[in-house]
């Protein structure tokens, strides 16, 4: 297969990241937040993310135009729930789009499935440490309410398409205190999607990032030297060593 083509409708906080991250694992990826022309690029990519980060004014008709393409062309989509049920209005656009289109991969961290999934907890920013009760039950029950694969990241990660449900632990407690990464775990995630199943795909990126961030760890001097090192980890694990981390 050629380089896997992502469309990334994302935000511009991570973006960048985003893009390095694709390209290191043998992707390309397209970046555009023109209605114009969200249909024609997400009708010819090999897989769409739509990360709710940052909306625009026009968020809800964007997403649209290219979730409905892509699946009319069976696209793999995955949606990132950033900052779901922090305002009501990014939680009533991840909900109209739940509604009208199925995804490949639902992601958000534990208070954004958490919300998606009716506990109550509510996120505070983005990357919130609060912990939700019954993380991988409401996992499960997300994957069966939406007939896809779902996970959240935390501590642990949860993920399930409601036959099979996995944990994955382990890496640095520095992963989630780097921003960017979680987005740029959805970028890779919709990456794997161009070439396997959902789940497979999901599990794949998790436990690469956490074998990634647990090798940059050990040999980084502080914060920022990890990025970089984890950087590098990504690369040399997502190449050589994917039977591995599978």
């Amino acid at each position: 297969m050629a380089r896997p083509l992502v469309y990334q409708i994302t935000n511009g906080v991570s973006a960048q990241l985003q893009a390095d991250c694709v390209a290191l694992l043998g992707g390309a990826s397209i970046m555009s937040r023109q209605i114009a022309e969200a249909g024609e690029i997400a009708s010819s990519c090999d897989a769409l993310l739509i990360n709710i980060g940052t909306p625009p004014d026009d968020a809800l008709a964007l997403y649209r135009a290219a979730a409905s393409a892509a699946a009319k062309n069976n696209v793999p989509i995955v949606i990132d729930l950033v900052g779901y049920g922090f305002s009501k209005y990014r939680t009533d656009i991840a909900d109209t789009l739940l509604a009208e289109f199925r995804f490949s991969v639902i992601k958000g961290n534990e208070a954004e499935i958490g919300a998606l999934g009716g506990s109550g907890a509510a996120p505070r920013g983005v990357s919130c440490d609060t912990a939700v009760n019954g993380a991988a039950r409401l996992v499960e029950a997300c994957a069966e309410k939406y007939g896809c694969t779902v996970y959240s990241t935390g501590e642990t990660d949860n993920i399930s398409d409601g036959r099979d449900s996995f944990v994955i632990d382990g890496g640095s407690p520095l992963l989630r205190g780097t921003s960017g990464i979680g987005c740029a775990l959805g970028s890779v995630t919709a990456l794997y999607c161009a070439g396997e199943g959902p789940l497979e795909a999901a599990r794949r990126a998790l436990r690469l990032f956490r074998r990634a961030s647990a090798e940059a760890a050990a040999d980084a001097e502080g914060p920022y030297s990890f990025r970089i090192k984890f950087m590098d980890m990504l690369a040399e694990y997502g190449s050589i060593l994917l039977d591995e981390v599978k």
